[in-house]
């Protein structure tokens, strides 16, 4: 159930103008600076900041409606809104100390995320010293800060809070799609970082919490993952939207057809696509529903359920590419014309989709040896 619809309606009032600059910001690699004004001025990076900050502290479903809003207008945007939400969240499960210094300026710090421990590190009185570059960054050009993995000193993962004014960009972002995430590469040397922003991914993912609050308290990677389906089923629909909204506009060629809904074969293309979309609007809601349910309960999900939630989201990003693919294919030739509405989002989707969290095949085999009870694990993200 979704607690703050207002969320949504005013993502959904931002289409205009995100769709007028979402080819301004494909072009430049990067979103423009109106995209992230209008993203801002409507609360969209602050909703899952913690409300003693001045932010919206978030319920998932009211977030992921929202972010399926913005895809719908810009693909790159939503993933934005997304990588930065979720780095939004991430800085509530770090020291009170640390989350001060984050929002000593106002719930608008965003706060990029890269999890995988592309770095080397030492202990030092205090804290640790690292040095690495981590990619691909997400949302990094418009970000003040930056959450980055790092290896523990028992070679366990670990996060660490970082200014951004300590970290350089290099402008590695050249892509097939979702160009405008400006997803380049961080570099830092000997960057360091005290011990209160610094956070083992461990102990996190296996739910140990110093909060009260619900919505940090939440399972770690189901809440990510689950948060993930959201640009991809803005996609998926705004895609059926176009295809059923032209679907009387022209005809299917070298046939007798002259409207494209007159076709069984379209009509069965339209009528698959929606169904997969339609399943993955119900997988995203039971995975919120059942990460939010514990949180509020002040449980944590057991193992299995949490694998199943990372093994859903990798199968709702399958159903979304599948009927994106399925649309593009029905609708000819034509949409693969640079000018034509839904050759971005194609290109869009199939780039997003080859994200490592929401792999087909990494998710099945995670979900199948947690069910079959074979360990260890293929990732402790789970």
């Amino acid at each position: 159930m979704i607690a703050n619809p207002d969320l949504a309606r005013r993502s959904a009032a931002l289409r205009q103008v995100l769709e007028q600059h979402r080819a301004t910001g494909d072009r430049r690699r990067r979103l423009t600076d109106e995209t992230v004004g209008a993203l801002t001025d409507a609360g969209l990076l602050r909703a899952l900041v913690p409300r003693r900050f001045g932010g919206g502290e978030s319920d998932l479903p009211s977030i992921m409606a929202a972010t399926i809003e913005i895809a719908k207008a810009d693909p790159s945007a939503g993933w934005v809104v997304m990588i930065l939400g979720s780095g939004a969240w991430l800085t509530g499960l770090f020291q009170p100390a640390a989350q001060e210094e984050l929002y000593a300026d106002g719930p608008d710090a965003r706060v990029c995320t890269v999890l995988t421990p592309h770095a080397t590190s030492r202990r030092v009185p205090g804290g640790w010293v690292l040095d690495g570059g981590w990619a691909p960054a997400s949302g990094c050009l418009h970000s003040s800060w930056a959450l980055l993995g790092f290896p523990l000193e028992d070679g366990a993962p670990g996060l660490a809070l970082v200014p951004m004014g300590e970290l350089s960009a290099s402008d590695t972002w050249f892509t097939l799609g979702m160009r405008a995430t400006g997803s380049n590469r961080l570099v830092g040397k000997d960057v360091f970082v005290p011990d209160h922003r610094v956070l083992a991914l461990g102990p996190a993912v296996d739910g140990i919490r110093s909060t009260d609050e619900p919505r940090y308290r939440s399972a770690l990677m189901p809440t990510l993952a689950t948060y993930m389906i959201a640009p991809f089923l803005g996609i998926a629909a705004a895609v059926l939207e176009h295809v059923v909204a032209q679907a009387d506009a022209k005809g299917i060629a070298f046939t007798r057809y002259g409207k494209r809904s007159d076709s069984t074969a379209f009509q069965l293309a339209v009528a698959r696509a929606a169904t997969n979309a339609d399943l993955v609007g119900m997988i995203a809601d039971r995975s919120a529903a059942t990460v939010d349910g514990h949180a509020a309960a002040g449980t944590h999900p057991d193992y299995v359920t949490r694998a199943r939630i990372r093994q859903h989201t990798g199968h709702a990003v399958q159903l979304c590419l599948e009927a994106v693919d399925d649309l593009i294919t029905a609708s000819g030739a034509s949409a693969l014309a640079d000018d034509h509405p839904l050759q971005g989002y194609l290109r869009d989707i199939h780039t997003a989709a080859r994200h490592a969290v929401a792999a087909p095949a990494t998710c099945a085999e995670l979900f199948g040896r947690a069910l079959l009870g074979v360990a260890p694990n293929i990732t402790e993200l789970i």
